[in-house]
């Protein structure tokens, strides 16, 4: 049953990356520069589903802990920035989806006390989604005007 969830948990997160990458790149007509830096979930979402692929492959949890740090900047605590209302649901969505896999993989990780992989895979994290989050509020800071007209196109098409 665990297996079931985990599984239905992942491909979830597959598919609100896809589609926040296509509402980037075909609604909003960004630029790959823009979707890297306006969406990071989708960033940190690739990263996690390039794990748990590697897990799959070799067994070896570090990677899948890689992308927690991301996740929960962009994810858990997106959640308490953005409204809960209008077409602000959808990323809110895909942020809750975002929490459950984090919870999922901590969870995991205390069922199997696998804590050696946890361990590294979070420090290898740290030091490598610590500069990209930096470059991505920076970028975000100094592009305004990109943003602002990011936000006046998301609004739904009456």
């Amino acid at each position: 049953m665990r297996a079931i969830i985990q599984i239905t948990c992942i491909v979830l997160l597959l598919v609100v990356t896809i589609q926040s990458s296509a509402f980037y790149f075909l609604r909003l007509k960004a630029k790959f520069i823009e979707w890297l830096f306006f969406n990071p979930c989708a960033i940190s979402n690739i990263t996690f589903l390039i794990g748990f692929a590697l897990f799959l492959l070799k067994g070896d949890r570090t990677l899948l802990h890689l992308a927690i740090l991301p996740m929960f900047f962009f994810g858990t605590l997106g959640m308490f920035f953005l409204p809960w209302s209008g077409m602000n649901i959808i990323p809110q969505i895909g942020h809750l989806i975002m929490t459950v896999n984090i919870a999922f993989t901590i969870y995991t990780t205390f069922t199997t006390g696998d804590f050696g992989a946890a361990t590294i895979g979070f420090i290898i994290g740290i030091v490598t989604s610590a500069p990209f989050i930096a470059f991505q509020q920076t970028y975000i800071r100094n592009h305004p005007d990109d943003f602002n007209r990011m936000l006046i196109n998301a609004k739904p098409i009456i």
